[in-house]
């Protein structure tokens, strides 16, 4: 019995023996296990505010290089002002960003270059300088790479276009002549028409078709004389007390309100049918050459080349435009050309105009933007090398001002 319970004994101090064991490795296990999970849980965290560190780093610089740049605005948009080219000035101005330190200034005197900008417009029509006035607005657009009329003929950029047209329709003896868009193709060309009360005081009723016809001759006479080299446009229609004149052939052509609303709506009717026709034709055009060689075919390609030739050829043309009417320098024709405020070329076809305008002397150019700044605007030389080679003003190159500054007499 004795022995029994022994056993017994021996056998319980076994298992709790080996229960002890097991309780130990289990705990072992546990620790190693929790040591690794926090481990990795320090090694995420630490890869998690590096990560973080670096997006606020990246964040800081941007902001930093975004503050730099409005500084740079601001300092660009004060030589302009300088040289009274206040649109030019008001457009920087209104560049500069909220959190900059000149936001609140710039704000103050983006309003009062506007203001001096107009004023000065209003000045020169005034007194005559017509082609002046409207070389402002060409450099107003190109500057902020307008690409389409704003539609307010009273404040609008374009609004000086038509108060050139009323002012010379005045001196030609058109009582209260008022310009209107008849048709606008491009920022650059265009036709207008001039409603008026009368003409030297008489009731266009009251006057002979040959002395209309003489009246519509000189004005057209006129509008090439002052808007030549700046814009295209075409004077087309007088509008009075419900008529509409105009000459067509040496010929003078009356018509009332209705009789001209008529024949516009028949001539859009055949356009529509032309343009229709026009497509119809190119599309069984595309199919007769496609069944004689499928879509790489010679005569496919040449088609598509003869296009592409075009464009690349439209882009010298409108680059040659800017650079010699405009004096501008190589990146800003470039900048011009592939803008989608601008021109809208791709970048090849800019690339060509540019590699192809071998005949236009840069270093001329530069020389003619500083002639501007420092005759006409009083600027210094260190400030108008500073205007030529802005990526904010007219980004001529280093040696291209240069050459500039050193031949200012």
């Amino acid at each position: 019995m004795r022995r029994k319970i022994a056993k017994t004994v021996s056998s319980v101090l076994l298992c709790a023996a080996l229960l002890a064991g097991c309780s130990n490795g289990a705990s072992t296990a546990d620790s190693i296990v929790g040591s690794s999970v926090s481990a990795q849980q320090e090694s995420t965290a630490a890869i998690e505010a590096t990560s973080q560190e670096s997006i606020e780093s990246k964040a800081e610089q941007k902001r930093t290089e975004e503050l730099d740049e409005s500084a740079g605005k601001f300092k660009s948009a004060e030589n302009y002002q300088e040289s009274e080219e206040y649109f030019k000035a008001y457009a920087l101005y209104q560049k500069v960003t909220e959190d900059s330190s000149y936001y609140s200034e710039a704000q103050e005197r983006a309003e009062e270059m506007l203001k001096l900008y107009w004023e000065n417009q209003d000045k020169l029509i005034k007194q005559g300088e017509y082609q002046a006035a409207l070389t402002n607005t060409v450099q107003a657009m190109n500057f902020t790479n307008m690409t389409e009329f704003s539609g307010n003929d009273e404040n609008g950029l374009e609004s000086t276009i038509l108060t050139v047209a009323e002012e010379i329709a005045k001196s030609c003896g058109f009582n209260s002549p008022k310009a209107s868009w008849d048709e606008i193709y491009t920022l650059y060309k265009f036709k207008i028409n001039i409603d008026c009360s009368g003409i030297n005081g008489k009731n266009l009723t009251s006057l002979s078709k040959s002395e209309i016809a003489k009246k519509y001759d000189e004005l057209v006479a006129e509008y090439k004389s002052i808007y030549k080299g700046i814009f295209v446009l075409t004077f087309n229609e007088i509008h009075s007390s419900g008529k509409w004149y105009s000459v067509k052939d040496g010929s003078l052509l009356v018509r009332s309100d209705s009789e001209r609303a008529k024949a516009k709506q028949e001539a859009e009717q055949q356009a529509k049918q032309k343009e229709a026709s026009a497509s119809s034709t190119s599309n069984g055009t595309k199919k007769a050459e496609w069944t004689t060689g499928g879509p790489g075919s010679s005569s496919t390609k040449k088609s598509a080349g003869k296009s592409f030739n075009q464009e690349y050829q439209n882009a010298l043309t409108k680059g040659l435009s800017y650079a010699r009417n405009l004096h501008m320098s190589k990146k800003g024709v470039y900048d011009q050309l592939t803008s989608s405020y601008g021109e809208g070329f791709p970048a090849d076809a800019a690339q060509y105009a540019i590699d192809n305008m071998t005949n236009v002397d840069w270093n001329a150019n530069a020389l003619e933007k500083a002639k501007q700044y420092y005759y006409n605007m009083s600027m210094s030389k260190s400030a108008v090398y500073d205007q030529l080679t802005s990526e904010y003003g007219e980004q001529f190159t280093t040696s291209e001002a240069q050459y500039a500054i050193d031949h200012l007499n």
